[in-house]
C-alpha cells in the first residue's frame, strides 16, 4: 500500500461500473469460519435487513442516472451504501482469488455516537457523519473503496493491501478524525473513532467471514476504550 493516500476518487467511472456489472456480482467459494459466530451472525442480519432500509432521498422526484445514483449511494453521506459494499467485497475478493492478491477490509465506528446525538441533536449528529464521511474520502486511494457500513458506522475495502498497511492508513484515518473539529448549530466539539482491521486469505476467505473478523477487532478496539485501531 502506498504510504501517500491519493485524495479523491473516480466516483463516476465507477459509479457506472457497479450499475452495469450489478447483476454479475458472485462470492467467493465457501470455507471455515474460526472466529465469534455471535458476530458472524450478527453481519447476516445486517445484510438480510439492508434489503429493507427505505432509501434516503426519494425516488420519485429522480430519473435516469438519478436514481441509479440513489441505488448506489447512502443519501446522507453520498458514499456507497451497504448494499454496493456488498457487492464490491465480493467483486473484489474475486479478483483477488483469481489473481492472488490480498484485500484490506477496515470497519469503523464513531464512539460513542449515541451521546452526540443526545447532546447536539440528530442534525449535529448527521453532520457528524458527513465530516467523518469527508475524512474517509481523504484519507483513501482511488482504488479504495469506502462506504457507509451502518448507523453511525463507516467501512474501507483497500485492494491489494495486506492487514498491516491497512493497520497504517487506519491510524491515520483516527488521527485525523480525532482532529477534525466538528461545527454545528453553534457547537464545535471533536469526535473519536474505533477501527478494526482484517484481511484476505489470511484472516478469512469468505466475504461475510472477513466482514465478521473486521468486526471481531472493531469490537476489541471498543472493549479497550475506544479511539484505537484493533487488527486481527
Amino acid at each position: 500500500m502506498a504510504d501517500q493516500p491519493v485524495a479523491g476518487a473516480e466516483k463516476e467511472t465507477r459509479l457506472q461500473r457497479i450499475f452495469a456489472d450489478s447483476k454479475k456480482r458472485r462470492g467467493v467459494p465457501l470455507s471455515g469460519y474460526n472466529g465469534d459466530e455471535a458476530i458472524l451472525n450478527r453481519v447476516r442480519d445486517i445484510e438480510k435487513s439492508s434489503g429493507t432500509q427505505p432509501q434516503t432521498a426519494t425516488i420519485s422526484s429522480a430519473r435516469g442516472e438519478d436514481i441509479e445514483r440513489l441505488a448506489l449511494l447512502d443519501g446522507l453521506t453520498e458514499l456507497y451504501n451497504y448494499r454496493t459494499f456488498i457487492k464490491e467485497l465480493k467483486a473484489e475478493l474475486g479478483r483477488s482469488a483469481r489473481y492472488k492478491h490480498s484485500v484490506a477490509l477496515i470497519l469503523m465506528s464513531i464512539d460513542d455516537f449515541d451521546a452526540v446525538t443526545q447532546q447536539y441533536g440528530v442534525l449535529t449528529g448527521d453532520a457528524v457523519l458527513k465530516v467523518v464521511a469527508n475524512v474517509l474520502r481523504g484519507a483513501v486511494r482511488e482504488v479504495d473503496i469506502p462506504a457507509k457500513y451502518s448507523d453511525n458506522q463507516f467501512c474501507v475495502i483497500l485492494p491489494q493491501t495486506h492487514a498491516s498497511g491497512a493497520a497504517l492508513l487506519a491510524e491515520r484515518i483516527r488521527q485525523r478524525i480525532g482532529n477534525q473539529a466538528v461545527t454545528h448549530n453553534w457547537q464545535s466539539f471533536s469526535v473519536t473513532a474505533s477501527l478494526g482491521v482484517a484481511a484476505f486469505p489470511v484472516h478469512a476467505e469468505e466475504y461475510d467471514h472477513l466482514i465478521a473478523r473486521a468486526s471481531e477487532a472493531l469490537e476489541y478496539a471498543i472493549a479497550r476504550g475506544g479511539d484505537r485501531v484493533f487488527s486481527v
